[in-house]
């Protein structure tokens, strides 16, 4: 009976001994969610903003129209320009055929003609103008910020949205250089996440080549197909990497 108590004792302590040589072998190191791409979309003329129907937490299409600002002044202006231009084509045929018959002067001709390719050009420009008056999605994302409302007056250059890919997510850790050294890209590791309590699995894409001379440790890169809709950028972990 003592030999039994004693084998039981005996095994018991090698499965504690067992469980903490594993627990050594793997260390576990901060880790922070991050997006994989985001952008802050800008208006590329100035304007009154109008159609801007999409707000924090919503998800855009690549290519779906998110804000639009008013080109009807643009325009207005091209209409303008337009009856300019028949007026002076008239006026460049006139004087062509006046100066062929003596009457009038090459210098005449060429300074018609000079006002109508300006008058061209203009619109070419305001044409240009107007196709930059769309902010297109650029790629299939969610609103994190809106910088600006309906109907306001904005500049060229001027924030709009601040955009996420909200479904590919990466994962950022400092990891001591001994460690980090030996990973391989394409490795997957397990990420546990404190807010959900729950697991996910990471693949390392990146190692940075730089070492942070203080700390002695190397930034990591996983990226983190996203399993779960509760997972956003933002949140933390810990990575467990096993030790040499």
């Amino acid at each position: 009976m003592n030999f039994l108590i004693k084998k039981l004792v005996f095994l018991s302590m090698m499965v504690l001994f067992a469980a903490n040589s594993m627990a050594a072998d793997e260390a576990g190191f901060p880790i922070i969610f991050e997006a994989t791409r985001r952008a802050v979309l800008s208006a590329e003329i100035a304007g009154v903003l109008k159609d801007l129907k999409y707000d924090v937490g919503d998800h855009v299409k690549k290519g779906a129209v998110i804000a639009e600002v008013d080109t009807g002044e643009l325009q207005l202006r091209i209409k303008r320009n337009n009856m300019g231009l028949k007026y002076l084509d008239v006026q460049v045929e006139d004087l062509t055929k006046l100066s062929q018959r003596g009457l009038g002067t090459n210098e005449s001709v060429a300074k018609a003609n000079m006002e109508r390719d300006v008058t061209r050009t203009d619109n070419e420009i305001l044409n240009r103008q107007i196709s930059h008056a769309r902010i297109i999605a650029p790629f299939d994302c969610a609103v994190l910020k809106r910088q600006a409302q309906p109907h306001e007056w904005v500049t060229a250059g001027q924030p709009v949205l601040e955009v996420i890919d909200s479904e590919r997510l990466k994962a950022v850790a400092n990891i001591p250089t001994h460690l980090a050294v030996g990973l391989q890209k394409g490795a997957v590791h397990s990420v546990y996440v404190h807010d959900l309590k729950v697991s996910v699995d990471a693949k390392v894409t990146a190692i940075a080549p730089q070492v942070d001379e203080r700390s002695n440790t190397a930034q990591v890169i996983w990226t983190v197909e996203k399993s779960s809709k509760d997972l956003f950028a933002g949140m933390k972990g810990e990575v467990k990497i096993g030790g040499k």
